[in-house]
């Protein structure tokens, strides 16, 4: 939800004024979450947006930090819920040159991981997150 706010936001040039830790979810959590989705989606189709400049980067790398951040955090809650995890593998594929460009390269989880231990360094396993 703040990812959408915050990047739909500095797309739009009025990014937001209030912290993260503001309750922007309301009653109805999954209308204030396509509310934010439907802005911030608006924000990037503005004309030029992707050749834009945001200080030293690109109006691309925008919209490509809000579609990891969304992927990551959607794989990671899932992951911590027990829910189904799989990415649509088109727009995996797609953002991981991204995640390449901007983090380097990530070191590889183990090949067989504990179900008590978090495949990547420096996570909580899942039983405490």
């Amino acid at each position: 939800m703040w990812e959408n706010i915050i990047w739909g936001g500095l797309a739009l040039g009025t990014p937001p004024t209030g912290g993260h830790a503001e309750d922007h979810l309301g009653d109805n959590r999954s209308a204030a979450f396509e509310t934010a989705s439907a802005q911030a989606r608006d924000a990037f189709r503005q004309p030029g947006m992707l050749d834009r400049s945001f200080g030293v980067a690109p109006g691309r790398r925008v919209v490509e930090q809000l579609l990891v951040e969304l992927l990551v955090h959607g794989w990671d809650l899932a992951t911590a819920l027990g829910h189904d995890s799989n990415l649509e593998p088109d727009i995996a594929r797609a953002a991981l040159p991204v995640v390449r460009e901007v983090y380097g390269e990530l070191p590889a989880p183990p090949a067989d991981p504990s179900p008590h231990r978090s495949p990547h360094p420096g996570t909580p396993p899942p039983s405490i997150r």
